[in-house]
């Protein structure tokens, strides 16, 4: 007789996946805002992360990019699109839900996210908007 052993879900692990993919979000004020039992839950992690992208990408229209702001943007944007690409439909919806919903409204903002939006991020984002 087989035994099957439950498989973790990605989904349970974005916390920990997001400070280990960007580690300069587990600095910010958005993640450091977070009450500790906040930070187990995925969803609130990942609305934060998308504040954090918003406020990164913002910041960096708004005056020159200092190497280190470029470096923490660009891990930002590789966590994203490393996530679009789960075969974890619980990490896909919250892209979508915790992320991408909560991410800047400001048309310009919105335009420069979407401009550095990987291939997978990119589509999962066009087919959000519908």
């Amino acid at each position: 007789m087989a035994r099957w052993l439950p498989v973790p879900r990605a989904y349970n692990h974005l916390p920990h996946l997001l400070v280990q993919k960007v580690p300069d979000f587990a600095a910010s004020p958005e993640y450091t805002a977070l009450e500790s039992a906040d930070l187990q839950l995925p969803g609130v992690v990942c609305g934060a992360f998308a504040q954090y992208l918003s406020r990164l990408q913002k910041d960096i229209l708004a005056r020159p990019r200092s190497h280190e702001d470029a470096a923490s943007l660009s891990a930002a944007y590789h966590a994203l699109e490393w996530f679009a690409t789960s075969h974890d439909p619980d990490v896909i919806n919250a892209v979508v839900v915790d992320i991408f919903e909560n991410l800047d409204r400001e048309p310009h903002v919105l335009e420069a996210m979407k401009a550095h939006l990987g291939k997978a991020s990119g589509q999962l984002y066009d087919t959000w908007l519908g």
